[in-house]
Order: structure tokens, then sequence, then C-alpha cells
């Protein structure tokens, strides 16, 4: 019973996801990741991707019954693996344009999640993602464009073992302020129906907020994909907390 309530702890659902990635040296990600995961490499190459969507239906156990607003997204993360090859990602930035979220995934996740003005928009052929964050002291801007319109069954789906590799994601780390020791948590939905987009593109300030350069070129693979329903299992240190840390 314990443990199941932890395994859902939260639902939601994920719609009109703008997924742009790009392969960078090893060296330039390897310092920007904990030490206790490695990089995950697709025939030898590290990737780093940037994400938009727009997130509704947030329901969190004990009180599923309070109703979230519906809000965006924009996240950097990069592909990982912990020493015992469980996959999955490690999000440098998470960007929200609810106050409530950023403040209660800190707080419980240990994401390094901003609050962020963020824009998301179909304009003709685009779907677009504008973002800026909302501190005092620094502003990070981003956009992200793809051309969707044309997307149909003809369309190439995003199933080649890159695609899988880039879109199978289903675990997270992240590090809690004040705690020294990573914690994971997993994410289960059906497996993505996205489609490759031959032109998309993005400008901003993401990566050099992380202390990285920012892509000189597109894209190297860019996805776009509708939506599905997401649910995702409590902190880690709850289930420590409840006993049931050895089921993690």
């Amino acid at each position: 019973m314990i443990r199941s309530f932890l395994d859902t702890f939260m639902s939601q659902h994920w719609g009109d996801l703008l997924l742009l990635h790009w392969p960078l040296p090893a060296e330039i990600l390897r310092p920007t990741i904990p030490d206790d995961l490695e990089l995950d490499l697709y025939k030898g190459e590290p990737w780093a991707s940037v994400v938009g969507f727009h997130l509704s239906g947030l329901r969190i156990r004990p009180a599923r019954w309070i109703p979230w607003g519906s809000f965006n997204e924009v996240n950097l993360r990069t592909y990982v693996r912990n020493a015992e090859g469980k996959k999955g990602v490690w999000f440098h930035s998470l960007d929200s344009t609810d106050l409530f979220a950023v403040a209660g995934a800190k707080m419980l996740y240990g994401l390094n999640y901003r609050f962020a003005s963020i824009s998301h928009s179909k304009i003709g052929k685009s779907l677009v993602y504008n973002s800026c964050t909302r501190s005092i002291s620094s502003k990070v801007p981003s956009r992200l464009e793809g051309q969707i319109k044309n997307i149909s069954k003809t369309s190439h789906p995003a199933k080649d073992p890159l695609d899988r590799f880039l879109l199978e994601r289903y675990r997270f780390w992240a590090q809690r302020s004040l705690h020294n020791n990573l914690s994971s948590a997993e994410v289960r939905h059906r497996p993505y129906d996205g489609f490759r987009l031959d032109n998309a593109s993005y400008a901003g300030e993401l990566f050099q907020s992380q202390g990285m350069p920012e892509p000189l070129v597109a894209p190297a693979v860019a996805h776009y994909c509708k939506g599905f329903s997401v649910e995702a299992s409590a902190p880690q240190w709850a289930y420590v907390m409840a006993g049931q840390a050895n089921h993690r």
C-alpha cells in the first residue's frame, strides 16, 4: 500500500513537446554533472537537449483533489547513467511559469527549477516557446521553434535507435541543497510517438547559464510529440523514510 502510494505520487499531462538535441564534447558536459553519474553515450558521443512543453492536469498525493493550473516549461538536460547501469537524465535547469511548482519541485526533489515567463504558441507552421527567467539578479532567455504544421502519417516517425536513446528516458537524478547524496525518481508513460522535424532552431543563454558554450549550429536532431499522460514516483528520501528504500 505504501509502495503504491509512493510509486504513483504525482500525475500530469505533457503536451506539445518540442525537443532539440546536440552532440557535445564530453569535456564540456562531464564537469556539469555530479561525480556519482557518468555520461550516457550514443556511439561514443554524449548529447544535450533543450525541451519545451505544456504541462496540465497536475495532481499530487495525498491531495489529488487539489487542481493545479496548467503551465509551460523549458529545460536543459543531458543523458546519464549511474554505477548500476540505470539510465536517465540530469537536468541542468528547468524553467517554469508556475511559482508554486518551482518551489515544490526544488524542495521535494532538489531539481534546479527557476521561475520564468514562458509563452507557448503555434504561429503559422511553427510551434514556438519563448522563455526568460524572472530572477532579479539575472535574466536567462531562450527561444525554441520547430516547423510542425506538415506533420502527418507520412512524416518520419521517431523510431531509430538514436531517437529511442534521446526520447525514452524514465528516470532522473537530482541533488537537494544541503545534502551530499544524489536522489532519483522514476517517470512512467507510454512510449513516445514523436516525429523528426526537418527545420528547428534554438537561441538563448540556457547553456551559458550552466557554464557551457552555446551551440553555434542548428540542432542535429529535433522531435515533436503531441503529448501523453505521465506518472512520477515520490522523491527517493520519501522511500527511505517509509522503509521502502530497497524497492527503488
